[in-house]
């Protein structure tokens, strides 16, 4: 990378005192039986109706550890003076905008956009990577990730940010994929003076194919599936069950090659079993979001598109109606982990137009 690096700075944000609406549930995951019970429940047809996990609202208060990265181009132009700030989704960290294998910089949305010049901040959510592992069933909730993203951006929004390596950051694009494109909608519905545009995948907006998700990943304890990786684990950080069951979701043959797929895996990140029970539970509502908004999909996503985005695109549009532009493109021959399949090259260089025309 060092071809594209004026800096690079890693870092611990100590943030305290975050609050955050957050839910009491009504199950416990400690053994391999709850998960397979709580699948089962998620599952089933008639889940929406029949079992949600909630049972009642309440407030989450904490201090957090949030594991970072920022880097800038080594060319400094006016473009480096926006930041592209990026979430990513469960089961992974940090690493999936910058692969860390050997040749994994053709699979880099972060290698793309510091040569095409832009500031890069990407971060292990709460729960994940390097940062605080918080309670996974009353902490690790969808709103206090919001809350976080958007502390993060502030941080690096302030007049001489300790975080940005002495480049004065104008403003904020925020990237989102799967799960933290949940988060960045709703940031944007929440906070929409942070960001100046959104550009997210692995997202249609759309809840009904989850189940397609749930089912398939056949989820486990973390702690008790291999307790010499994730054995300092609480039990309600689960992982799916093997690596086949990771790529079901995640890939798309003949579209990626199976040795990507087996480094995604041997870099897993276990997520919190409240993160996927309270995603919905909040409802944000992005009708009024008027800045540009861009969706970028593999086509065969499972847990987006029920795998095929054909028409089902068509029903994200209704969610971003003010957005200013809005594009959307689900044409893109992968899964759900757009950024790991053949040509990613080609999906960064339409995600970096995007950004480019209209920032």
């Amino acid at each position: 990378m060092a071809a594209f690096f004026a800096a690079l700075f890693s870092y611990t944000i100590p943030l305290r005192n975050i609050s955050a609406p957050s839910f009491d549930l009504t199950f416990e995951i400690k053994t391999q039986w709850d998960i397979t019970d709580w699948t089962i429940n998620e599952a089933r047809r008639d889940s929406a109706t029949a079992f949600n996990g909630i049972a009642g609202p309440s407030t989450v208060v904490g201090d957090f550890d949030i594991s970072a990265r920022f880097c800038t181009p080594s060319k400094l132009t006016e473009r480096a003076e926006t930041v592209l700030v990026m979430t990513h989704g469960l089961g992974a960290d940090k690493t999936y905008w910058d692969p860390t294998f050997a040749g994994g910089e053709q699979y880099s949305l972060i290698q793309a956009a510091l040569a095409a010049g832009y500031s890069v901040f990407h971060y292990d959510r709460l729960g994940t990577g390097q940062s605080t592992k918080a309670d996974p069933h009353s902490v690790v909730q969808f709103p206090i990730q919001v809350e976080i993203l958007a502390s993060l951006t502030r941080l690096l929004l302030a007049p001489s940010s300790p975080y940005t390596l002495d480049v004065s950051i104008a403003s904020a694009v925020h990237f989102g994929h799967s799960y933290g494109s949940y988060i960045t909608a709703a940031l944007a519905s929440a906070y929409p003076e942070l960001t100046q545009a959104i550009s997210l995948s692995g997202y249609s907006g759309i809840f009904d194919f989850f189940n397609i998700l749930i089912a398939g990943w056949q989820s486990r304890v973390a702690a008790l599936l291999d307790s010499a990786r994730w054995g300092h684990l609480q039990t309600g950080y689960v992982t799916p069950v093997d690596i086949y069951a990771d790529a079901y979701l995640e890939f798309k043959s003949p579209y990626f090659d199976h040795t990507v797929a087996e480094w995604a895996s041997s870099v897993k990140s276990p997520y919190a079993v409240g993160e996927l029970a309270t995603l919905g539970q909040r409802p944000y509502d992005t009708s009024n979001f008027n800045k540009p908004v861009q969706v970028f999909q593999g086509r065969y996503d499972l847990s987006a598109c029920g795998g095929n985005c054909d028409g089902v695109l068509n029903r994200t549009a209704l969610l971003w109606p003010k957005a200013s532009p809005l594009n959307i493109t689900g044409t893109f021959p992968a899964g759900h982990s757009v950024n790991l399949h053949h040509n990613a090259t080609q999906a960064f260089s339409v995600m970096l137009d995007f950004v480019g025309r209209n920032i």
